[in-house]
């Protein structure tokens, strides 16, 4: 709409210049017919006396002297001629019409032989003097005007060009602010915040800065609760606050959804008051769910030789992304040890595929008990990754990187694999069935080929598909779309177990519960973590129990570690137990001969 009115604003500006344009030149025009018909006057005056003198009367030139005069005096006559309102010339005008009535009076008196030529002829004379000063009164005039229209109009013209460059430097000043200013908050976008830091270290070469990136933990979680405006509100809060705290020569910036930057004088305690003032704003704006709302932080310090702002806006970021790989509330540094971090996890990256290939990972077996006569039942398989020369990597350092990079649905497929042989191995053997759960990441069960490779794998190996527990972590359900949840009951319906692991480490609803095809809901370590020091957690622990049943789902309890878990599991009903009080992770042979062993006990 604005620029639809800057529009009509121009073309109106412009339109009136054009016009005072076309204004002057019909005045122009007209001005220069009163000269040229002041000169007709005054060169036809002279030949009709010569005409007179020799006895030729022209009462017809007569006649049209008449008429011109009497145009230039009222502007109106067969003439067309526009009235010249300049004092000075109408003045001189008057003069020689009454010498020119003169002149008519002499002329009939010579025509009638009353009076010599001689008196015609020396006022034919005065005339011509006189209407020289006419035309040159004329000239004079048309040229002021002309002189004044000129100016008025190139008044105009610098006027209207004035006004223009005046709304075009606006105009692109709001651009450029626009291009640079995040729309919700108000503060500098990416773009915005790298033009400036890159100015600003270049003012305060002599400062010594940090640049801090951080967000909000699970804010689409956040976003989903409490609405999108509330959500929008808490931005608008945190840009203000950082806004009034980092500005003159420090800078702040939103760079994406929950994302924010800032460029920060160094201090010792610099992360501590970044969090304490984060803290305090959502305490006065946000009181009834400050609680819940944490930050992850990644920090970079800027040396003196820091190159371009890209580069170290990178580093901060990847010490943030880093942060969040670790969990929620993190604060985490760009340094050696986090560059080194980098150069490992790129080794891992560019090396798993030659792993795959070269068998480097391996199938270990945690066994789940029955808490009823504490007897093998089934067990997980876990991943374990033993790189020749460099020793065995632990899963936390190469899942999450995976994960991230997309490739952690390779090692999924290649652990079902591995489980579906050494089920067919068990069946073979003991011509008995055995129980494999086999976890899968979100960006696995997000894959469009999931289902139909994990049906080629199982049927490959031509195992019962009950014989396969899908393990799912809680934290991938959050948000998850339909068509994933019709995929996991298609995969139900072909007979494989869901279970849902890592319950309680995130936020699922009991109404997620209801409406997710789960079989098999495994507890979070945490809960037996705290079994000790918070009496909460036994309630916790019986109440989840007892819902599971009630929703006809088995429960299993990880971090058993101590025979009163064992103990507290049995009283409540828990199903199976899992945790190092029974067993550690144990590679596949090691496996084989404690099932032997429980199998022989369950024998006797």
């Amino acid at each position: 709409m604005r620029k639809k009115n800057e529009f009509y604003i121009y073309t109106s500006m412009w339109m009136i210049a054009v016009i005072i344009l076309l204004v002057l030149l019909v005045q122009n025009l007209g001005d220069a017919r009163v000269v040229n018909y002041s000169g007709i006057v005054r060169g036809a005056t002279q030949k009709l006396v010569k005409e007179e003198i020799s006895g030729y009367p022209d009462d017809k030139l007569i006649d049209r002297l008449d008429g011109i005069i009497a145009n230039l005096q009222a502007g109106d006559g067969e003439f067309n001629l526009r009235r010249n309102g300049d004092k000075d010339y109408q003045d001189q005008l008057a003069r020689l019409k009454e010498l020119w009535e003169e002149m008519k009076r002499e002329i009939q008196l010579v025509r009638l032989g009353e009076v010599s030529v001689n008196n015609l002829y020396e006022l034919s004379q005065i005339h011509f003097k006189e209407a020289d000063e006419m035309v040159l009164l004329a000239e004079q005039s048309s040229v002021r005007k002309l002189l004044k229209s000129i100016g008025i109009y190139t008044a105009t013209l610098l006027l209207s060009i004035a006004a223009f460059t005046i709304v075009n430097r606006r105009n692109r000043r709001m651009l450029e602010k626009s291009i640079h200013t995040d729309n919700l908050t108000g503060i500098l976008n990416r773009d915005g915040f790298k033009a400036e830091a890159a100015s600003l270290l270049r003012r305060y070469p002599d400062n010594r800065y940090c640049l801090i990136e951080f967000d909000i933990d699970d804010f689409k979680f956040l976003n989903t609760s409490y609405g999108y405006e509330q959500g929008d509100r808490l931005l608008c809060a945190l840009a203000d606050c950082i806004q009034s705290k980092y500005n003159g020569d420090q800078l702040c910036a939103r760079i994406s959804s929950d994302d924010f930057v800032i460029l920060v004088k160094q201090s010792p305690e610099l992360v501590d008051e970044l969090r304490n003032l984060l803290a305090d704003t959502l305490y006065v704006e946000f009181l009834n769910i400050s609680e819940f709302i944490t930050f992850t932080i990644g920090a970079y310090e800027i040396p003196e030789d820091c190159g371009n702002i890209q580069s170290v806006m990178d580093k901060a970021n990847m010490a943030h992304k880093n942060a969040k790989a670790e969990g929620k509330s993190i604060s985490l540094w760009y340094d050696e040890m986090l560059l080194d971090k980098l150069n490992w996890e790129n080794h891992l990256t560019k090396r798993m595929r030659k792993a795959l290939g070269n068998g480097e990972f391996k199938m270990y077996l945690q066994p789940k008990y029955s808490l009823d006569d504490l007897k093998i039942r089934n067990a997980e398989a876990l991943v374990r990754w033993d790189i020749p020369d460099e020793g065995t990597v632990c899963p936390d350092q190469f899942i999450p990187l995976f994960e991230r990079n997309g490739s952690i649905a390779e090692i999924d497929f290649y652990i079902l694999e591995k489980a579906c042989a050494y089920i067919r191995k068990y069946l073979d053997i003991f011509e008995t069935e055995f129980h494999i759960s086999v976890n899968f990441s979100r960006v696995t069960i997000y894959q469009q080929r999931c289902y139909s490779t994990i049906l080629e794998i199982t049927d490959r190996f031509q195992i019962p598909h009950n014989c396969i527990e899908i393990e799912i972590t809680e934290s991938a359900f959050n948000g998850i779309s339909e068509l994933i949840v019709q995929k996991i009951r298609n995969l139900q319906k072909e007979g494989f177990m869901i279970s849902m692991d890592d319950f309680g480490s995130g936020y699922s609803s009991l109404n997620l519960l209801n409406k997710l095809p789960i079989q098999v809901l495994k507890l979070d370590q945490e809960f037996l973590r705290e079994y000790g020091t918070e009496g909460k957690a036994k309630n916790v622990i019986s109440c989840v129990t007892e819902l599971a049943h009630t929703l006809d789902m088995k429960v299993v309890c990880e971090g058993v570690e101590k025979q009163e878990h064992v103990d507290f599991l049995k009283k409540i009903g828990c199903d199976y137990g899992q945790g190092y009080f029974f067993s550690k992770p144990i590679p596949e042979e090691e496996f084989l001969a404690k099932l032997e062993q429980s199998a022989r006990e369950l024998a006797n």
